[in-house]
């Protein structure tokens, strides 16, 4: 499997690659951006491969930014149901160790089932 992960991160790398030689007269062309706040306007020139590479970055901080959040949450899940196996193996203990005793309650129904097989019929 890691070969395979490797394998398709060189094949991504190479056709990144093909595309940034094939068209390195467009990437290097500049987009103006303009800029007004009031009466000042601001003019920039941003390359083109500067906005690729700028919108792939934040992606990428905005899908590790979300894998930290599930990590923090499976790891709080994860402490919680510790803590419940942990109490459930405490209370399963606690009954292992209970006397084989039979219980009043058990007793007396028994004893009125009995009664009641021994009263005649009519």
């Amino acid at each position: 499997m890691r070969y395979l992960k490797i394998g398709a991160i060189l094949f991504f790398l190479l056709l990144v690659l093909l595309f940034i030689f094939q068209n390195s007269a467009s990437l290097a062309a500049a987009i103006e951006l303009k800029y007004g706040f009031g009466e000042y306007v601001i003019h920039k020139a941003i390359p083109v491969y500067l906005i690729i590479f700028c919108a792939l970055f934040l992606g990428s901080a905005m899908v590790a930014f979300l894998d930290i959040v599930i990590i923090f949450k499976n790891k709080r899940q994860l402490k919680k149901q510790k803590k419940t196996i942990i109490e459930l193996e405490s209370e399963l203990a606690q009954f292992r160790n209970q006397p084989l005793t039979e219980s009043p309650v058990a007793a007396a129904s028994e004893t009125t089932g009995k009664a009641l097989q021994d009263t005649p019929k009519p």
